[in-house]
């Protein structure tokens, strides 16, 4: 028994073609001198498969856009089963596009394409093996560590009084406080000196 295209549990009516497309990821590495090309194997690519068809009639029409539509709107990966990708990884597949067409020759039936594409399943993030939690931070993360029965302010050395770090610089500060004062009195004598100049005697 044949096993007639069916996406996500929903058979597609009235197929008139269906093809099926896989390649592989092929990098071509022309070498100077060889005769012909060196070629590395990126794996394969997503398997593609292109549904033709046509319906005859509003209510067949409505019925099948109804169905189809809110699959393609969803973005979301749906079951594929079919006889022409037998044998292959495919499992579950995106519908990738949509072409869909009426013509005033044959108002009556109504012509669809769907494209569909391979789906793989995202691989699990590395683990850096670093053991760290990715999940939500636990916010009793001090509780579970036992800090809120530290004394945190009796761990913090004693901070030394300001006079204390002053109390060095008392001597010299002395020093020059007395040095400056010696210097208003010799000011002051010059300033006799120029105002009554020496040898200035009586007329």
């Amino acid at each position: 028994m044949r096993a007639r295209p069916i996406v996500g549990g929903w058979e597609i009516p009235r197929i008139t073609e269906i093809r099926a497309q896989e390649s592989r990821r092929l990098v071509r590495l022309p070498i100077p001198g060889l005769s012909g090309d060196l070629h590395q194997d990126l794996g394969r690519s997503a398997l593609v498969v292109e549904i033709d068809g046509s319906l005859y009639g509003d209510e067949p029409r409505d019925a099948f856009l109804k169905e189809l539509r809110q699959k393609f709107l969803l973005g979301e990966p749906v079951d594929f089963v079919a006889d022409i990708v037998s044998e292959s990884e495919l499992e579950e597949v995106l519908i990738e596009a949509l072409q869909l067409e009426e013509s005033t020759e044959t108002p009556d039936q109504f012509h669809y394409r769907i494209r569909l594409r391979e789906y793989t399943e995202p691989p699990e993030p590395p683990d850096m093996g670093l053991g760290l939690d990715l999940q939500a931070p636990d916010l009793d993360l001090d509780i579970d560590l036992g800090l809120d029965l530290l004394d945190l302010p009796s761990l913090l050395a004693p901070l030394p009084e300001i006079g204390d770090l002053l109390q060095p610089l008392k001597p010299a500060a002395q020093g020059l406080h007395d040095a400056l004062s010696g210097v208003g009195g010799i000011l002051a004598k010059l300033n006799d000196l120029f105002d009554n100049p020496a040898g200035g005697g009586g007329t």
